[in-house]
């Protein structure tokens, strides 16, 4: 039996069901209509279709999508991620332990899709649900679905959509939509969602979409169906819908459902040099987007049940520190670190008062929450700094440590290691963001019209919605010299998107529906050297690697990912991706 085939017609009914009546107690005998017509019953099995959620702080999930994009490189043996950073992404299908690629993971969700799809067919036969009930479970299925078609179009591409189970005397020849089609199918589930959606859920059942994350699902679908890789026409009128949809969701934002956690003071980074401690202070509240708190203001949509997850170990971490389990080696980028800007607002290329031998000094301080740098003090002992410098503690050459001369701190509370014995607080997998919409805003609205255009009934330009993010790290808005015209903004707003939302799971998708995943500049991953140098402010001599630490395989076919091949020869009309 084909895969395709297993998870559209495989998983029956009762298959499904009984995994669900093994959850239920006293359930010997259940039948069919029981499980349909009491709401709670129902509720259970139509929350299976959760189960294929992907999250980017998996060992097995998104922390391999930063590892193939420019975010960073990662060390680890396992045996699957050198197949995915050599491109061979057929062969990764049939590894274990990369659920970006394995029947388990994305390609699985066709299950969950069969799952929400019989629980709308049977609807109707619920007997004691209240309409609000019964709008809040059907607006959940159609949202799922286009959760799950949204996830494969920014892999596969267009896929067949189907909103019905199938039974084996079905008629399968599938023939696969357009990349638009499947987006404007996409469109219509999220609008029928945002209709039956609440706007918000009790806290026992936070996690599960809201109107506003339809909206935000909906924006990113079309800002997807607008990007360039996509939309070789590049018709214009797909950005001015990506831009509605956007500028829709903040309206409601700014009404009072989702504001920007603010900077709340300061912070304070400390590393050691030849003159002994040195301090840096930044501004704070950035981390508490991501953790502390069990939710907060700009969070539109998260995996909440993973972000419930504590534990001493960050799947960002290196072995010197964790205490023991997962260990991944993840090393952010020097081609990452450069993006950061100075904290007078410009690109260190562009910034006279850049040291790039005291580098660490005066940037952005989302710089501060992103990165550890070299004899930075980070763990819970004191005089304990890391040694990010060849052969230092945190950089032995071996697998599972850094390779580039950076730690991750995004989502890596202080003092969280094997020495504290602390667990984690709550990390926040977050799918969207209020910064991201208003990221999303900005792009599709210079697109339409340059930096300055708001789109009709906007009072929001481009460039103010850039600057809303930037105002609340009180960075200065970006400098007049990049807001020239489109193609100068444009690359500020990619360059905002890099800092802001970087390892949330977004850059490697931003990079391929650009189009510039494949350039040379994303693929090739680079760190930084150090020279021991007492006459040098750090101690050190810098200077980034002279190579590349690993250079990625992207290719023109990588920008659509194969079809499993059981499954694309299937039937003729199911056509493989080209170039596989």
């Amino acid at each position: 039996m084909k895969r395709l085939l297993f998870f559209l017609i495989a998983l029956p009914f009762f298959t499904s069901c009984e995994d669900y009546l093994d959850r239920v107690q006293d359930s010997a005998g259940m039948q069919e209509d029981e499980v349909f017509t009491d709401y709670n019953n129902f509720r259970s099995f139509q929350d299976r279709m959760y189960q294929d959620l992907l999250h980017y702080l998996s060992p097995g999930d998104y922390s391999y999508i930063a590892a193939v994009s420019d975010e960073g490189y990662m060390s680890s043996d396992w045996e699957t991620l050198p197949v995915i950073q050599n491109g061979d992404y057929l062969r990764a299908y049939n590894t274990a332990q990369a659920l970006q690629f394995n029947a388990d993971g994305v390609w699985g969700s066709w299950a969950s899709i069969r799952i929400l799809n019989i629980s709308l067919e049977n609807l109707d036969m619920l007997e004691n649900a209240s309409q609000a009930q019964i709008d809040q479970l059907k607006g959940q299925a159609h949202f799922m679905r286009a959760w799950y078609y949204y996830e494969f179009l920014k892999r596969q591409g267009g896929m067949p959509y189907i909103t019905r189970s199938f039974s084996a005397s079905d008629n399968f020849a599938l023939p696969r939509d357009s990349y638009h089609e499947t987006a404007m199918n996409i469109v219509a589930d999220l609008d029928t969602a945002a209709t039956l959606l609440p706007t918000r859920w009790d806290e026992a059942n936070l996690g599960r979409p809201t109107q506003g994350a339809a909206m935000a699902l909906k924006a990113s679908t079309l800002l997807f169906d607008a990007s360039p890789n996509n939309n070789p026409g590049d018709d214009v009128s797909r950005w001015e819908a990506a831009a509605e949809a956007s500028w829709d969701l903040i309206e409601v934002a700014d009404a009072g459902r989702y504001s920007l956690v603010p900077s709340n003071g300061t912070d304070e980074v400390r590393y050691l040099t030849p003159e002994g401690e040195q301090s840096i202070q930044f501004a704070s509240g950035f981390d508490s987007i991501f953790m502390y708190q069990p939710t907060n203001s700009e969070i539109i949509w998260e995996n909440y049940q993973a972000s419930r997850y504590t534990d001493t170990w960050n799947v960002f971490s290196v072995p010197s520190l964790a205490p023991g389990g997962v260990i991944q080696g993840f090393s952010p980028s020097a081609n990452i670190v450069d993006m950061f800007e100075t904290e007078n607002g410009l690109p260190i290329s562009d910034d006279p008062d850049y040291d790039p031998q005291n580098p660490y000094v005066g940037r952005d301080p989302r710089f501060y929450h992103s990165i550890i740098f070299n004899q930075e003090r980070w763990t819970s002992q004191t005089g304990n700094y890391m040694e990010l410098f060849e052969g230092g503690e945190e950089r032995t050459g071996q697998p599972h440590y850094s390779f580039t001369g950076y730690l991750a701190r995004k989502f890596w509370a202080r003092n969280i290691d094997q020495w504290s014995g602390a667990t984690a607080p709550n990390t926040h997998v977050i799918y969207f963001r209020l910064a991201d919409i208003l990221l999303q805003y900005a792009e599709a609205a210079n697109e339409i019209g340059g930096p300055n255009y708001s789109i009709p009934g906007a009072n929001l330009s481009a460039v103010d919605a850039v600057n809303r993010v930037r105002a609340r790290v009180n960075m200065p808005g970006v400098a007049s010299q990049y807001l020239g015209d489109t193609d100068a903004f444009r690359e500020r707003i990619k360059n905002e998107r890099a800092v802001e939302l970087y390892l949330e799971g977004k850059r490697y998708f931003d990079l391929k529906r650009w189009g510039d995943a494949s350039d040379l500049e994303h693929r090739a991953i680079y760190g930084v050297e150090f020279s021991e140098d007492p006459s040098q402010p750090t101690g050190f001599s810098i200077n980034r690697t002279s190579e590349p630490v690993f250079t990625l395989t992207f290719g023109e076919r990588h920008y659509r990912w194969p079809i499993p091949l059981e499954d694309a020869t299937i039937f003729p009309e199911f056509n493989q991706n080209p170039g596989w």
